[in-house]
């Protein structure tokens, strides 16, 4: 019992750094960074993508011509 309570008695009064912090506080940065990263890429990137393919599924249609189409299409290029 007295060699038990030794080798124990260091862990059993609490103390200590809670580990669990660390785990917890990398996840939430990976979580922000992620969000943040998320956000900006929607923004610009996914917005000309779904021009062009309004472009192209409106040229597939037939609703605009082909003169039409290439136009718009290096208008949307240089932006």
């Amino acid at each position: 019992m007295l060699t038990t309570l030794a080798v124990a008695a260091p862990y059993m009064h609490g103390g200590g750094f809670p580990f669990f912090v660390l785990p917890a506080f990398f996840f939430f940065v990976f979580l922000v960074v992620f969000l943040v990263f998320g956000v900006f890429r929607r923004g610009s990137w996914r917005a000309l993508a779904d021009a062009r393919s309004v472009l192209a599924d409106r040229f597939a249609r037939g609703e605009i011509s082909a003169e039409e189409y290439r136009s718009r299409l290096s208008e949307l290029s240089r932006k």
